[in-house]
């Protein structure tokens, strides 16, 4: 995992690739509120799952990890999208109270 070198605040808005360990369908998307999914298999087969957000806050991700906590699902890593982040600081959401 690349380190992130971007200032990020509670409030600034990112898209974020979280990963889990087993192997869920797509229509877990949709209750995640997650914009894309896909899940690997290793060579033992051992299954993670990649979700990746929609542009959301600090408390939009913790709500995204507590669902996945509440189901029993190992968090695996959690990862901001630098690219991502730097479009949407050229003409996105950011959104401090």
């Amino acid at each position: 995992m690349k380190r992130c070198r971007h200032k990020l605040t509670m409030y600034d808005f990112a898209v974020f690739q979280v990963c889990i360990r087993g192997m869920l369908d797509e229509s877990w998307s949709d209750y995640f509120g997650t914009q894309s999914m896909s899940v690997e298999v290793d060579d033992e087969g051992v299954a993670a799952t990649t979700f990746t957000t929609e542009a959301v806050d600090q408390a939009a991700l913790v709500g995204l990890i507590n669902r996945l906590n509440s189901l029993g699902l190992p968090l695996l890593a959690v990862e901001v999208l630098p690219e991502e982040r730097d479009r949407l600081a050229d003409g996105g959401r950011t959104g401090e109270p």
